[in-house]
């Protein structure tokens, strides 16, 4: 009996041991892809003057980085990532990385998720390695169950990595990467995790929104954006190629006067997942020497606004938005980057752009929306110094600002924000926030004491005439066009539902956590 056992024992051993086998042998077996970001984890070389007036550099990764909770998994798994524009896939370590890259995360474990399973793409790749602007992953790619919001949730495909170098990994205070770029930056059909909300109706209108700030007050907007965070009317401008966020800029301008600089025109992309202002570096170059910033500061206050002009609008930076001033002196802030053909040459427009303009997606249009950021009780007299009209130029059609929604305002969550450095491979963690916590809003007591209504959400994002449309994101349709005339009271009651939910992404310091929902907004705490 014994016998029979044991035999029975090494029979069912022996029987697992060929699933685990051929699993590892289809793993083998599949394509292993090649594929390289050219927006993440840049360099950034700040020259400043040292006390014998010598120039020395130092090396940047990233100065900052905002990033908020999302659950992959059955049971749901909870991780941090980064909301980057400037990429296509979403990117978490998995319990198999041992690399230092990988030592300081939170790890996808498939093997404790129901819904988990191995996938190829259409390529028969079952795996890929990926080079940044600095370090490098390699990863297997899986499909599962992910979430940002309790009924925000869908069936995708991302990477799970299994090695991570340990720079700039082992620095990063996020676990991961969720890209929202188009589907020619992602790994392949049903990797793009915008598409696949949009496509399923989980994108309301198909747009979102960034309005970033130094005050704690920062955030993401899925579904649109919030009118009373701007400071003027919205400047569209076409998406020019289906890759990064891409729009075209016909000249770029010292105090509002063109200077030729673009010749035929310049590309800029508008990138949520660096902290940086980069471009060609000739064109880099020609700004640098036409500024002429002096090291010592000493003609800071007479350095010009510049401007990029779309249509017959301006967008201007100011001195403080284009330049490093410390202690150390001054120094300018636009790194060379040379993004090689067919995605450049461009200019990346990171954090110091984003806090100065709002930025709203439109994937149906697919165009980019710019206003003014009203912060730092900015008024409108000083925001029509930062938008300026220019004659000559035909202007692009701009869409009406949306209605507030009437009852829909966005439901933010609190997220946190910290420094990267690459000093013994630590993280800074952020300090307690000031703001005050978004669970008192009025905003927030006033949609939790009404009744969800059906609204006017948006306008038609497929059409920049103005026209508006309404937008059913409670049950999925077949196309955009099915979705535009339809009731939004599901959405509605599923949002104040929410409120009352314990979703909550806390901070990693003593005082700074919030709570909210994240069916709509994330918030960004900046410190």
């Amino acid at each position: 009996m014994r016998i029979l056992r044991l035999l029975v024992a090494l029979v069912i051993l022996s029987e697992g041991a060929k699933v685990k086998g051929a699993s590892r042998l289809r793993r083998v077996k599949a394509k292993v892809g090649h594929h390289h970001e050219a927006l993440l984890f840049n360099k950034h070389l700040k020259s400043h003057k040292t006390q014998d007036m010598g120039a020395m550099s130092t090396e940047i990764v990233h100065k900052t980085a905002y990033w908020g909770s999302i659950r992959v998994g059955t049971p749901p798994q909870e991780f941090k990532v980064i909301f980057d524009t400037g990429s296509g896939n979403l990117i978490l370590p998995t319990t198999a990385c041992k690399s230092e890259g990988c030592a300081r995360h939170k790890k996808y474990n498939p093997h404790e998720s129901a819904t988990s399973s191995e996938v190829s793409n259409e390529n028969g790749e079952g795996s890929t390695e990926i080079t940044f602007g600095t370090g490098s992953i390699t990863g297997d790619f899986y499909e599962d169950k992910f979430c940002i919001a309790d009924s925000l949730c869908s069936k995708v495909r991302f990477i799970g990595s299994v090695e991570q170098s340990a720079v700039p990994f082992s620095a990063t205070p996020f676990d991961g990467i969720l890209g929202l770029g188009f589907k020619d930056l992602s790994m392949g059909h049903d990797f793009n995790i915008l598409d696949d909300m949009y496509q399923t109706g989980s994108l309301p209108a198909g747009l979102f929104s960034v309005f970033l700030t130094e005050d704690g007050s920062s955030e993401i907007t899925f579904g649109g954006y919030r009118p009373e965070l701007l400071a003027s009317e919205v400047v569209w401008a076409p998406v020019t190629r289906e890759s990064y966020w891409q729009v075209a800029v016909s000249d770029i301008t010292f105090n509002n006067v063109e200077t030729g600089l673009c010749g035929t025109g310049c590309q800029v992309a508008v990138d949520t997942g660096t902290s940086m202002l980069a471009g060609p570096s000739a064109l880099v170059n020609s700004l640098q020497a036409k500024v002429a910033p002096e090291a010592d500061c000493s003609n800071y206050d007479r350095l010009p606004n510049i401007g990029f002009k779309i249509g017959n609008k301006i967008l201007n930076l100011k001195p403080e938005d284009y330049m490093d001033r410390d202690e150390s002196g001054c120094s300018f802030s636009l790194m060379p980057l040379d993004v090689p053909p067919p995605r450049g040459p461009l200019f990346i427009f990171g954090d110091p752009f984003l806090r100065r303009f709002v930025t709203i997606y439109d994937k149906s249009g697919p165009s980019v929306g710019f206003a003014v950021s009203k912060q730092n009780a900015l008024d409108e007299f000083e925001a029509a110094k930062i938008i300026v009209t220019s004659g000559g130029a035909e202007e692009f059609q701009r869409r009406k600002p949306l209605e507030t929604h009437v009852g829909l305002s966005p439901m933010p969550v609190g997220l946190s924000a910290g420094y990267m450095t690459e000093e013994e491979g630590a993280a800074e963690e952020p300090k307690a926030e000031t703001s005050k916590s978004f669970s008192d809003s009025d905003w927030l007591k006033k949609i939790k004491s009404e009744p969800a209504r059906t609204h006017t959400f948006a306008e038609s994002p497929s059409s920049l005439s103005g026209d508006a449309v309404k937008a059913d994101v409670g049950e999925e349709k077949n196309t955009p066009k099915e979705r535009s005339e339809t009731s939004v009271n599901e959405w509605a009651q599923k949002m104040k539902a929410l409120l009352d939910g314990d979703f909550v992404q806390r901070s990693s310091s003593a005082g700074s956590s919030s709570k909210g929902t994240q069916l709509v907004s994330i918030k960004l705490h900046k410190v």
